[in-house]
């Protein structure tokens, strides 16, 4: 009975040791702030939350989706996904975001993107505005290895999308706003 419990608990160690799935990663929560512009007068307080990252077979997934049907195919799947982070700012509705992605950069630190549908709401900037090519709003972390950095919201985004995932194409208000002091809570 003792050598069991000995290879289970081997078992267990070489588990721990092993890299974890993106997907299974533990969520974070990151507070910042977002400078004045489209959304807000002054400077304003805004929370981010990153739940869950695609994993290389979800992106591989969401690629042929795009490769086949384009952004608008892009834009449904992305909506039937459970929400991978969303975006709260202070009297406004929860941003949700569909897909997330992350990339280690060779100093320690990352890119966090937060792939959101663009809906009728209080994130728009004018109504209507790009609603057939401009189907997506993009919230763009770097962080250094310590989880501080700087962002960028993306109001109005065209992209593209492959097996390494999102491109931003083209921001068509010509007002992306700035998110500055970003730190890991």
């Amino acid at each position: 009975m003792t050598g069991m419990h000995t290879a289970v608990g081997a078992c267990l160690a070489a588990l721990c040791l092993l890299p974890q799935d993106a997907a299974t990663a533990k969520p974070e929560r990151y507070a910042g702030i977002l400078t004045s512009g489209p959304l807000t007068q002054r400077p304003a307080p805004i929370d981010i939350g990153v739940d869950r990252v695609a994993t290389e077979e979800i992106r591989g997934q969401l690629a042929e989706v795009y490769r086949e049907g384009g952004p608008v195919a892009l834009l449904e799947a992305i909506k039937k996904e459970k929400p991978a982070g969303y975006v709260k700012l202070q009297n406004r509705e929860r941003l949700v975001a569909g897909y997330a992605e992350e990339v280690a950069r060779p100093d320690g630190g990352r890119r966090i993107l937060l792939l959101c549908a663009r809906q009728p709401g209080d994130w728009e900037l004018e109504s209507g505005q790009g609603r057939t090519e401009y189907l997506f709003r993009i919230v763009a972390l770097a962080l250094d290895a310590n989880g501080r950095g700087t962002g960028m919201l993306f109001h109005t985004a065209r992209v593209s999308f492959d097996a390494n995932g999102v491109t931003l194409e083209r921001e068509q208000s010509g007002q992306p706003t700035r998110i500055l002091s970003i730190q890991k809570r």
